[in-house]
């Protein structure tokens, strides 16, 4: 059996990323080779006889670490077993239908109002949506583009001026407003989750930003999630149809678990660092698990 794992070559310009380079380990350790591909060393092409995926080798399967959707599609097209399915990347990736998709399943979250689509920066047409935010959720504020990682396309307003500077800032970049969770303000929680069971946790927190990505100057501690926790990642999971990812959990007043996100390919070094767990190769064990199954 043989593997490939596809990233994005152009965040990743010197080579394989860390979440990467620790699959192909954990893949070399169970005698599996997995080749690292970026998504532009990779065409999908169309013709009269059919989709093919240029320069992919042979593989029984592929992880796909990167949020070419139409490529993994491609991939899928051609017959080619792709981990996490091209679905599942592109709801995650769009932080609308993740909370769309959630929604539908009663999953606890902070109230959440998309904001209309456009072509231009949201201007007068787009007052409406902005007054409705500032009635329904109050300041302060989160507001989030639709397409983000690490944090870095989630900002706070404090108050309407902010807002609408931020909306201008976006011009057509689609996002949504959210409820700020006060009492889960710079501290979240990540479950990390393969085949609907936990591999590990973590809380992160940060004093200086409402935000805890460790990226932005959070710190991660291990954490042992509660059975309640556990039961509403899987859930998360099952809805996204996820075999493996990061669902992350704010606490409400009451203490009760909000899902925040629900990352397709969550990064694992301060997961793995703080918790001692193998995360790349439990997700490696649930993927030759389904191989297996799939013969």
């Amino acid at each position: 059996m043989k593997g490939a794992i596809v990233y994005n070559g152009f965040w990743n310009r010197e080579g394989p990323s860390d979440p990467v380079q620790r699959l192909q380990k954990a893949a070399a350790k169970r005698g599996i080779p997995l080749a690292a591909l970026p998504n532009t060393a990779l065409t999908a092409m169309f013709g009269p006889d059919g989709p093919a995926v240029l320069g992919l080798p042979e593989a029984n399967f592929v992880l796909f670490w990167d949020k070419d959707v139409r490529l993994a599609r491609t991939m899928e097209a051609c017959g080619v077993r792709v981990y996490n399915a091209a679905e599942a990347v592109a709801v995650c990736d769009d932080k609308a239908a993740t909370h769309l998709a959630l929604a539908g399943g009663g999953i606890p979250m902070p109230r959440t109002l998309v904001a209309p689509m456009t072509y231009l920066q949201m201007d007068q047409p787009g007052e409406g949506f902005l007054t409705l935010a500032e009635e329904r959720l109050g300041f302060p504020m989160v507001v989030k583009e639709c397409y983000g990682s690490l944090g870095g396309q989630v900002y706070l307003a404090r108050n309407g001026t902010e807002l609408r500077g931020l909306a201008e800032r976006m011009a057509a970049r689609p996002f949504i407003a959210q409820e700020f969770v006060a009492s889960s303000a710079g501290r979240d929680i990540r479950l990390y989750m393969a085949g609907g069971r936990l591999i590990a946790a973590m809380r992160r927190c940060s004093d200086t930003d409402f935000r805890a990505n460790i990226g932005g100057g959070g710190r991660a501690e291990a954490y042992t999630p509660t059975a309640e926790e556990i039961h509403l990642a899987a859930r998360c999971c099952s809805l996204l149809k996820l075999d493996f990812g990061g669902v992350d959990l704010l606490h409400g007043e009451d203490g009760r678990p909000l899902v925040c996100e629900v990352n397709s390919n969550a990064h694992m070094a301060a997961l793995t660092a703080c918790s001692g767990v193998d995360v790349a190769g439990a997700i490696l064990e649930h993927v030759l698990g389904r191989e297996t199954e799939r013969g």
